[in-house]
Order: C-alpha cells, then sequence, then structure tokens
C-alpha cells in the first residue's frame, strides 16, 4: 500500500491535466503585498540571472531552475486536494491571469489557459477549483484590472471588493498588486514570452502526495503545528551561541535572543524576524551585488535575502566577529539596538504617531520595505543619541517620498527589482553617515532626479497607475487642508466605507462638443491628471448625475477643489484644465522641492 510519493515537478506540469479542491481545514487564502513583492522580486531576479537581449524564445531550455519547495496533495481517488501550498500555488494562478492579460501572442494565451482549465466530465472547469472563489478568479481571467480608469470595471471593482470572504479579498487586493509590481522591463513581449516559458518550466516545486486524508491531515497537522525544521533565525542563533565560550553569557544570550524574537513577532508579525535579518545584514554589512552578465553568481545582497544564517557564517570577518566575546556582545548590543530600532521604524510607519506623521503618511505609497528598512538602518549607529536618530530617519524618509513621488510622475515604476541596483549602492555609500554628509549625499542623488522637474511640474502626465495618483492628490488634499493635523490621512485613502474617497474624472468626453480643439487634445486633457478629484464614496452617484454646467459647483460646494485653485463654472474647459494644472504643479513645488 502506498502512504506517500515525492517527485518534484515544474510549475506547468503541476498545474496540468489536475483539478484541485481545498478542504475545510485548509486557512484562507492570506498572502499579503510583502509576499507577492517577494515572490515577483525573487523570480525576477532569478530570470535575469541567466536572460541576455539576444535571448529567443527557445533560449529558456538553456536557464537554469528556482525551486519553490513542497506542496502536499491528497489523492482520494475522487479529486487532488491542496493539503499545504495553497498560497502560493493561488498566488501563481494570479500571475498566470496576470501574463494571460500582458502577453500579445495568442498561442502563447492558449499556452497560459492550459494552467488556468482543465476538462473534465465534459466541461471546463478552474485548476484551483474552490466554489466559493471561482466567480472572483473567472471575473480576472475575463476582465483585466491593470488599469482601473473605466467605470464600470472600476464598479465592478467595488462589488467584488466589498465581499466578506477574506479570501477573495485578498485575492483581489494581491492581483492588484501584480499588476503594479510587475517590472517594466518585463513586457517588452519579446523578454515576456521567454519568461512565461521560464516559468511554465523552470519554476520546479516538490510535489509530496498523500493517498488518505487521515494521512493528509497528520502531514497538515505535523507541517503546521509541530513541525521541527528550523527556520533561518533559529539556525543563525544556533551558530552565534555556539561561538560563546562562557556558558553563562550563552544562557543569558540565550534568553535574551527569545525575549527579542517574541518582540518582533509581537509587535510586528509572524514572519518579521526573517525580514529583520534580511534588511539589518544588508543595512550594516552587505558591500557585493550580482552584476548583470549571464550566469553571474549572487553576492552579499542576495545571499542574504535567500540565506542569510549561512552568509553570516561564510562571513564572519565582515561582521567583527572572532572571538568568543564578539559574539557575545553582537547580540547583546549590536543586535540589542538595531532590532529595538527596526520595531520603532515600523511603530513609525503604520501608526499616526506625532513626531513621526511623515512616515506614517509617505508609507501609503512607497518603495518595497525590503529596500525601505536597509535604507533608515543603514546611516544610524550604535553612538548616536536620540536626537540624531531621529533625524536621520526624518532625512532618509524625505529622501524615499520625493524619489517614489518624481519617479511615479515620470511614469518610471518603483519596483523592487527595477530600483533596487539604485538602492544597493545607495545603502553601502550611507552607511554609518553623520548627518550633514548624509544630508549631502542624499541630495546629490534627489538633484539628479529633478533634473526633470520642469517635465514633471508642467503639463502633467496622462493618468496611468490610479493607486498612485489617488495617494498623490490625497497629499494635495491633506497639504493644503487648514486643520490637516487633525486629519488620519488614512481617511484621504481609498477603502470599502462609503466615506472614504474615490479617484473621478472632471469632464467626460460628451463636455468638450462646444470646445473648439481636435481629438488628440481633448483626448490629453480627458486623461491628464489635473482633469481627476477625489470625493467621497457616498456623493459618486450624484455627482455622475450631474451635467456639466453644474459640476464645477458641486465640487466647489462640497469643497472638494484644492484649496489653491483658481477657477469657476463659467470658463472653458481648457482654461479649467490649464488653471488646475498650474495650481497643482505649484503645490507639488511646495511639497516636494
Amino acid at each position: 500500500m502506498r502512504f506517500l510519493e515525492a517527485k518534484d515537478k515544474s510549475l506547468a506540469d503541476v498545474l496540468s491535466n489536475n483539478r484541485f479542491r481545498i478542504d475545510s481545514f485548509q486557512r484562507e487564502y492570506r498572502w499579503q503585498r510583502k509576499h507577492i513583492e517577494a515572490l515577483i522580486s525573487d523570480l525576477a531576479i532569478s530570470f535575469d540571472k541567466y536572460y541576455q537581449p539576444n535571448d529567443t524564445i527557445e533560449s529558456y531550455k538553456d536557464y537554469g531552475s528556482y525551486y519553490m519547495g513542497p506542496i502536499v496533495l491528497c489523492d482520494d481517488n475522487k479529486e487532488l486536494s491542496i493539503v499545504d501550498g495553497q498560497q502560493r500555488l493561488t498566488s501563481f494562478t494570479l500571475l498566470l491571469i496576470y501574463l494571460l492579460h500582458t502577453v500579445v501572442d495568442e498561442d502563447m494565451k492558449s499556452e497560459i489557459k492550459k494552467h488556468l482549465y482543465v476538462r473534465k466530465g465534459g466541461k471546463n472547469t478552474l485548476i484551483l477549483n474552490v466554489e466559493s472563489r471561482t466567480e472572483t478568479i473567472e471575473h480576472l481571467i475575463t476582465n483585466s484590472l491593470e488599469v482601473l480608469s473605466d467605470n464600470d470595471t472600476i464598479q465592478e471593482y467595488k462589488e467584488f471588493n466589498n465581499t466578506k470572504d477574506e479570501s477573495i479579498g485578498n485575492i483581489i487586493a494581491r492581483y492588484e498588486d501584480i499588476t503594479l509590481l510587475f517590472p517594466e522591463d518585463f513586457k517588452h513581449q519579446d523578454k515576456l514570452q521567454i519568461f512565461i516559458e521560464w516559468l511554465l518550466n523552470h519554476v520546479v516545486l516538490v510535489e509530496i502526495t498523500a493517498f488518505s486524508m487521515e494521512s493528509a491531515y497528520t502531514i497538515f497537522e505535523t507541517m503546521n503545528d509541530r513541525g521541527m525544521s528550523l527556520n533561518p533565525t533559529e539556525i543563525l542563533k544556533g551558530y552565534l551561541l555556539s561561538m560563546i565560550d562562557d556558558e553563562d553569557k550563552g544562557e543569558e544570550m540565550n534568553e535574551f535572543w527569545k525575549e527579542r524574537i517574541f518582540d518582533l513577532k509581537s509587535a510586528i508579525g509572524v514572519d518579521t524576524d526573517v525580514d529583520f535579518f534580511r534588511n539589518w545584514l544588508r543595512a550594516k554589512y552587505a558591500e557585493s551585488k550580482r552584476s548583470t552578465t549571464k550566469g553571474s553568481e549572487n553576492l552579499d545582497f542576495e545571499l542574504i535575502g535567500t540565506q542569510f544564517h549561512s552568509w553570516v557564517k561564510n562571513n564572519a570577518s565582515k561582521l567583527y566577529l572572532k572571538k568568543s566575546d564578539d559574539f557575545y556582545l553582537f547580540i547583546k548590543s549590536d543586535f540589542n539596538f538595531y532590532s529595538n530600532l527596526y520595531i520603532n521604524l515600523f511603530k513609525y510607519k503604520n501608526y499616526n504617531n506625532e513626531n513621526f506623521r511623515s512616515l506614517y503618511i509617505t508609507n501609503f505609497y512607497t518603495i518595497a520595505e525590503s529596500l525601505v528598512y536597509p535604507l533608515f538602518l543603514s546611516p544610524i549607529s550604535k553612538i548616536d543619541d536620540k536626537e540624531s536618530i531621529n533625524k536621520k530617519i526624518h532625512l532618509v524618509n524625505k529622501f524615499i517620498d520625493t524619489y517614489t513621488v518624481f519617479r511615479s510622475l515620470l511614469s518610471k515604476s518603483i519596483t523592487q527589482s527595477s530600483i533596487r541596483n539604485f538602492m544597493y549602492e545607495l545603502i553601502k555609500e550611507i552607511r554609518n553617515t553623520d548627518f550633514d554628509e548624509l544630508n549631502s549625499i542624499l541630495k546629490l542623488k534627489i538633484g539628479e532626479i529633478q533634473e526633470n522637474r520642469n517635465r514633471v511640474y508642467s503639463n502633467l502626465q496622462p493618468m496611468n497607475n490610479w493607486g498612485f495618483y489617488h495617494y498623490f492628490f490625497a497629499r494635495l488634499m491633506y497639504f493644503t487642508s487648514e486643520n490637516h493635523e487633525s486629519i488620519d490621512f488614512q481617511d484621504l485613502m481609498r477603502s470599502r466605507k462609503q466615506s472614504s474617497f474615490i479617484l473621478v474624472p472632471i469632464f467626460f468626453q460628451d463636455d468638450f462638443e462646444n470646445e473648439d480643439i481636435d481629438e488628440s487634445s481633448i483626448y490629453m486633457q480627458l486623461n491628464s491628471v489635473a482633469n481627476h478629484i477625489l470625493i467621497r464614496r457616498y456623493d459618486s452617484d450624484k455627482y455622475f448625475s450631474t451635467k456639466i454646467n453644474k459640476r464645477i459647483d458641486f465640487l466647489i460646494k462640497h469643497k472638494y477643489l484644492l484649496a489653491n485653485d483658481d477657477i469657476n463654472s463659467q470658463i472653458p474647459i481648457s482654461e479649467f484644465i490649464q488653471s488646475r494644472d498650474n495650481a497643482i504643479s505649484k503645490l507639488c513645488s511646495e511639497i516636494w522641492g
């Protein structure tokens, strides 16, 4: 009798000619943005290790593989059920849906659909066959939500997003994350097709199959409750403590380590210890990064991201770890200082603290946390006093804020994979600098970006990222509000509340009937940043039904126009938009320099 069977399979093999169910004892789909961001970043880094611009679609066969670890299935002679691994398989399904909408080649589209649907019992069904999620997944397959500019699509999105089903809400949110985080350079069709082939055929999972639900549940319980495998943090702890000769000091650090890891997880989340060590070690010790040459080996920054416990052991000299007391002080002093700082940074970014409100606001639209935390930690030294630490934190945040907004206004990507090389170099450059030196470096970096300020601050570009521009207008609204200190910035962002704000156009196609301008000018004005505004969700029905001659009065009456908008309902549309463009440009200059 067979109890277990294990074999390595490509993603294409796993998601082919099978239909999976997810049993009731399985948890909901709970991946968050950081998990999707890490997955896309890891895939992009692994693919780029082999890809060269002159490669053809056949080249993927010579590329190396990317291993995703095990999934556990149960085969009870009826249907395969996913015992462990639904988070990854659901996320890969969402990525394939996005690729389906992004690739142009029809043969490639057909190939992708083979890994979304299976024909069983004379009809096509989803491979991930979860009845409560079917409508949502098929909606995503049918309707690309990459650009949420169509009012009907927005309404459909809102209806789905108002669900009380945790999994469905997360599925929609993570799909939207994928549309924002997928690397821009991967969207070039030649590269995209090679990436899709590599993803399907060289992303490898170990498929463990149990042949009874009893065995399957035992595996599930063992892996999730009684698993004995050590995570990288525990392996690192074992190495560091083993190097402390003094038994009393070793026991002291063992107790301290357990308490601090508990503090990290309690304050931030269950995976925080791993994230902390990656961010801390990159901030303070990483020197090298993998080159862009095909076949290059991973170096400090990449190795810390995948196996920091091994990296520390192999690079003890970089951490000044030689004798027993070095390891003792590394935990007692360095680990203590930076883990405590890490917890504080999380609180500053995620809670509306009066003294760190700028961090809280910037955190609503920012670069990847795997870059944010190393940037904050890098310039701060243990010898810095509290005032110096706070000044450095605010200065780095100002840089992150300006960098993020400027690149987004220039329609440049801020995904981890697109900016990591620049940021890795910057992390090294600002490491352990004093305030004045840090200020000089960051001003120089921003100055290089601001060479494009005229393009940013005049004739604002067409809308291309609704998530960013909602945040952008919320920043303008917050800045111009007379009582902004009493406003929680979160209340200006998109949410399910009827009182929340949504981003809408001011003018529509029909409004230009009496304007003496050509079609290209109408298109540019319709899609320009200056033709958009935030209004309350509960006002949307009345707003959309209001005629043009009353719409501006509606915005004025409800105080939706920005404080420095010098406009009225009597001027031509083109003049209105130009006036508003000037007002927004002036505000941009005041907020971001």
